[in-house]
C-alpha cells in the first residue's frame, strides 16, 4: 500500500503544494507558526501522505522550524509532530522564481493565485 500511494500520488507534487501552503500561510497570512494538526485539518491528507512530503521539503533544506513528540491524536495518526515557522531563503527563491519551482516540483506555479488540490469543506 505504501508502494501504490508514492507511484500514484507523486511526492513531489504533494511537497509543492504544501510548500505553497506554508507560504501562503507565513507570508501571505503572517501566520507565525503552523503545526501538524493545522495541516493535516486543512489538506484532509492521510499522514502517511503528509509525513512524506513535509520529509522531502525539509530534506531539501527548504521549511525553518522543528518537531517534538506528538500528542496521542498523532500518535494514532500516524502523522509525526512538526512545525513550521518560516521558510528558508532557498524556499523563497524557488516559490518566486516559477521556472524553478517548475523543475524543483513538477507543475507550474502562478505565484499570485494558489490553487491547492485538496478541497475544504464548507459548512
Amino acid at each position: 500500500m505504501f508502494a501504490d500511494y508514492v507511484i500514484t500520488m507523486g511526492v513531489q507534487k504533494d511537497a509543492g503544494e504544501l510548500l505553497l501552503f506554508f507560504y501562503n500561510e507565513l507570508i501571505n497570512n503572517g501566520k507565525k507558526s503552523i503545526e501538524t494538526k493545522e495541516v493535516l485539518k486543512e489538506t484532509k491528507w492521510e499522514s502517511t501522505r503528509l509525513n512524506l512530503a513535509h520529509n522531502y521539503l525539509n530534506e531539501l533544506g527548504l521549511l525553518k522550524g522543528g518537531g517534538g513528540l506528538p500528542d496521542a491524536a498523532l500518535i494514532e495518526l500516524g502523522a509525526k509532530f512538526f512545525f513550521v515557522t518560516g521558510l528558508s531563503p532557498r524556499a523563497i527563491d524557488v516559490i518566486e522564481n516559477e521556472p524553478k519551482f517548475e523543475k524543483t516540483f513538477g507543475f507550474e506555479v502562478n505565484i499570485g493565485v494558489f490553487k491547492f488540490s485538496w478541497s475544504k469543506t464548507k459548512k
